[in-house]
């Protein structure tokens, strides 16, 4: 096999993850030392299961006498948290401390001497670069097993604005976006590293964009979790502006779409028209487009956008995504006054 064709062989089998087999040397699989890295530094953690939430995640080791950091969960609340080294060794584990805006706990295992990661930064990446990721999903390793290595790209950095399920998500901080898939149940709390093994992120919970509607992949800056460790408090966010009002507040606002809302119960907000000369035409608004999300809320139904549109004044600024085809496309538009 000629050189270039075992590169690109090995370049789709790593897209598609390194999973817990034999690891080849540097020279068939380069990031190998990578996920050894990272595997030798993630543990799983096992407690209280309710409801939906799973019993399981997983957590990283930032300190040789047993230091962890994870995300807050209700698994955390059991009477009897355990935690499985990457040695197998398992263990309980001791909350030493949680921060409800950032989502994460401090734990602690009676153990010394263990490999573990140094809290640098992420600063360094870019759009395009190799990151990996080394969790527990599905709760595959179920006991002494290795954690699962899944590689994929960073995509870019942006302030996350997300829910969990109906309700808002309290983290509102910057977040690592990327294509590895680490929503899976028993991911929130594993590791995003670089092609060095450095960590540079957290995995997050699982959490729902609230302007696409759709499950987000992405993990806290390694800078996040430093400050947490040292205890250093999230700045609070800015206050957002008074939406600006042109007309008076009794005015009914209008954007010039008409909803296809006829059907069952659901009743998803497709646009059936869109009026001549109105907002919404001049946003680029078409028919058939789906609302996906609207004044940053998300939409599912006619009802919910119709909701939305009551909230709103004439003459503010909102942003309206759509689902066009297999395509999502945020537009801005003025929301106008119901013509009389």
């Amino acid at each position: 096999m000629s050189s270039v064709l075992r590169r690109l062989c090995l370049a789709v089998c790593g897209a598609a993850g390194i999973c817990a087999g034999a690891a080849p040397d540097d020279s068939d699989a380069p990031f190998s030392r990578a996920a050894e890295t990272a595997r030798a530094r993630v543990v799983k953690l096992y407690g209280a299961q309710v409801g939906q939430e799973p019993g399981c995640g997983s957590g990283v080791v930032i300190g040789p006498d047993g230091t962890i950091v994870t995300t807050l969960s209700l698994l955390l609340e059991a009477r009897s948290l355990r935690t499985v080294l990457a040695d197998g060794r398992r263990l309980p584990a001791e909350i030493i401390r949680r921060d409800e805006q950032r989502q994460l706990a401090l734990l602690r295992v009676d153990a010394t001497d263990l490999p573990f990661f140094e809290l640098g930064g992420s600063a360094h990446l870019r759009p395009g670069d190799w990151v990996l990721s080394a969790a527990n999903p599905f709760h595959v390793a179920a006991g002494s097993e290795p954690v699962s290595v899944a590689l994929g790209v960073f995509s870019g950095r942006v302030d996350l604005d997300a829910r969990r399920r109906t309700q808002d998500f309290s983290y509102d901080g910057p977040v690592l976006l990327t294509d590895v898939i680490v929503t899976a149940q028993g991911c929130a709390g594993g590791a995003l590293v670089d092609v060095r093994g450095d960590l540079v992120g957290i995995i997050g919970k699982r959490v729902i964009s609230q302007r696409t509607n759709t499950w987000v992949n992405y993990a806290l800056p390694v800078e996040e979790i430093a400050a947490f460790v040292a205890g250093r408090p999230r700045p609070a966010p800015a206050a957002a502006p008074a939406a600006a009002a042109t007309t008076h507040p009794s005015a009914e606002p209008y954007l010039g779409i008409q909803l296809f809302d006829i059907g069952g119960q659901l009743r998803p907000a497709y646009v059936e028209r869109v009026r001549r000369d109105s907002p919404a035409r001049q946003a680029g608004v078409c028919p058939d487009d789906l609302v996906v999300s609207f004044a940053g809320q998300t939409v599912g139904t006619c009802d919910e956008y119709r909701a939305v549109l009551q909230q709103l004044q004439p003459g503010q600024r909102v942003e309206l995504v759509v689902k066009r085809g297999n395509v999502l496309k945020t537009l801005e538009l003025v929301v106008g006054e119901q013509p009389r």
